[in-house]
């Protein structure tokens, strides 16, 4: 295989693929990166897979010899995010050894037979389209809240649900949890209910994030997303989500209207004496105003006021304030909306400009 590139589009390549590429060495092969080229085509394609994450990139190159490899990802990276050429020079020799060369630099190094890289899936199903703004919107709203603990898998992601033409994406980790419903038609989807990996997550809202659109399908155990030069496959989680329905309140009477950057700012500044680990702060409504205090045995206590419009019943209500501050920063409104039940009860939190999102957070003992 040879082949030459601009440093530039190569290194965006390699770029796309560090996120994926297996670091935990369980395969060898899964720290590479598998370069293709084919002869009288105008690109490369340069894949990268965990098993669970794959990736896809095409990127304009000029081929002299047809032929693939793979190249262990970090090396290849580092190499021409250093060169000082704009243009890379690719060529693979005997022994699975390819050079690099740029300007004055040259690199030899070992490869492994493309032979060994393990078969990516083949999208199989329906090509939807998708604004990429919307989709990006909704990942940023619940995300989150997706839980980091491995012992509860199915937990490890985001809930995808079609609802008519409408779709709800949920996330939640059982001491908090995000929805957001909006009209995003995925009517034509197979599948009712999805769930898509932590992972997935992280490198979807990254290939979103440049897109105008993208073209979504979703296949048995695989999501696929696509956009003219980057093809990104998922597998899925399997296994049955929680009934998010369940753990919205539907009936919490006493709602408080509160400026999110007062009650953002306080939260950061009362917390920074709460216990390293439960973040616990507590919030007293009474008399149109609302307390923030914490107290730490080995540091000292905190406490600051916010004055607000409430008239109801005395509330004193613990909380973690990472849970709170998390919301507060995706809120996109000057104010939010706390709904209560009492000091046992999940708390309610609401965007008035937009009625498809609530967040729960679980109350904890002071």
């Amino acid at each position: 295989m040879k082949f030459k590139i601009l440093k530039s589009d190569f290194l965006d390549a390699l770029s796309m693929t560090q996120g994926i590429v297996d670091k935990k060495n369980v395969m060898p092969i899964l720290a590479n990166i598998l370069i293709e080229a084919e002869e009288q085509m105008p690109f490369v394609k340069i894949s990268a897979t965990d098993l669970e994450v794959a990736v896809h990139v095409q990127v304009q190159a000029e081929i002299e010899i047809a032929g693939k490899i793979t190249v262990n990802a970090k090396n290849i990276h580092n190499i021409v995010r250093e060169s000082a050429s704009d243009e890379i020079h690719i060529n693979t020799t005997e022994g699975n050894r390819v050079e690099i060369n740029s300007k004055q630099s040259e690199y030899k190094i070992l490869g492994l037979d493309a032979k060994e890289f393990p078969n990516l899936p083949t999208i199989d199903g329906e090509m939807i389209r998708l604004p990429s703004d919307q989709v990006a919107e909704m990942f940023e709203r619940v995300c989150f809240a997706m839980s980091a603990d491995e012992t509860r898998y199915h937990l490890n992601g985001i809930l995808l649900e079609k609802d008519e033409k409408e779709t709800v994406m949920v996330a939640t980790d059982g001491h908090r949890l995000s929805y957001v419903k909006h009209a995003l038609d995925l009517s034509r989807m197979k599948q009712n209910k999805i769930i898509i990996p932590r992972k997935g997550v992280v490198e979807l809202r990254r290939m979103v994030a440049n897109e105008k659109s993208i073209d979504f399908c979703v296949s048995d155990r695989h999501i696929f997303i696509q956009t003219e030069k980057q093809t990104l496959f998922i597998r899925l989680i399997e296994g049955n989500y929680p009934d998010y329905n369940r753990v919205i309140p539907k009936e919490n009477p006493i709602s408080i209207e509160i400026p999110k950057n007062e009650l953002l700012g306080a939260l950061k500044r009362v917390s920074l004496l709460a216990n390293d680990n439960t973040k616990g702060v507590s919030l007293y409504f009474c008399n149109d105003s609302l307390s923030l205090s914490t107290s730490n045995p080995e540091i000292g206590e905190a406490k600051e006021d916010i004055v607000l419009k409430y008239n109801g019943p005395v509330i004193n209500i613990g909380f973690n304030a990472r849970y709170f501050i998390d919301v507060l920063n995706i809120v996109p409104d000057d104010n939010i909306v706390i709904s209560l039940k009492d000091e046992l009860s999940p708390c309610l939190i609401t965007s008035p400009s937009d009625v498809g999102f609530k967040s729960v957070i679980m109350p904890m003992r002071m």
